[in-house]
């Protein structure tokens, strides 16, 4: 079984780039037309295509495809940065001077996720959708936090190197994964091989 999936990341948000997003749903800018263009002729025909709950990435959706009926995906929602959310970077730093900074990947927001909690969500739903639909193509339309946790999954990556990957609004990341039809969750080895093709693509 091969399933081959395209993420791409939700456009850019209409806010302060200053302040953490979190699951705040915000309002997304669309892309050019010939950002949008240049973007579906690389994806495939016959895609599942699936999305992010949030607003942002639903109207990601139609601004790529506008007859995809995309499935939201809870597993593929933003990550929880619980009491940061909408707040100032530099506020929540200032104000927690015992947090290594330097690897955001490690840190817990307060109330929130830690990246390590996305890429166990994300693990799970690859699993799962993989699964559900056999030898079928994915676009999945998500936020950053979510592709660099599918990135992390298929380059077998220390979870605290996830922030070091960079995605940009609109960027394809196209990865494949090839193994057997029936996947044991509790199996104490890796099944299967991944297989990367596109990583922060960008088409403008």
């Amino acid at each position: 079984m091969r399933t081959d999936w395209y993420w791409i990341r939700q456009g850019c948000l209409a806010q302060d780039p200053g302040r953490y997003t979190g699951r705040l749903d915000l309002p997304t800018l669309p892309p050019g037309a010939v950002v949008a263009r240049r973007l579906s002729s690389r994806l495939p025909n016959g895609a599942v295509w699936l999305t992010s709950p949030a607003q942002r990435a639903r109207a990601s959706v139609r601004a790529l495809n506008e007859t995809a009926n995309a499935v939201p995906v809870e597993d593929l929602i933003d990550q929880d940065l619980g009491l940061w959310a909408g707040r100032r970077r530099t506020e929540v730093h200032k104000a927690n001077p015992q947090i290594d900074w330097s690897n955001p990947s490690t840190v817990r927001p307060e109330g929130g996720e830690a990246f390590g909690d996305v890429v166990s969500r994300v693990a799970h739903a690859i699993q799962r959708l993989t699964l559900h639909y056999p030898d079928r193509p994915m676009v999945a339309v998500t936020h950053a936090p979510v592709i660099r946790a599918a990135l992390v999954l298929a380059l077998d990556l220390p979870e605290e190197t996830g922030h070091l990957l960079d995605v940009a609004p609109f960027s394809l990341t196209h990865l494949s994964w090839e193994g057997p039809d029936e996947m044991n969750p509790d199996a104490p080895d890796r099944q299967g091989v991944w297989r990367v093709h596109h990583v922060n693509l960008t088409v403008g």
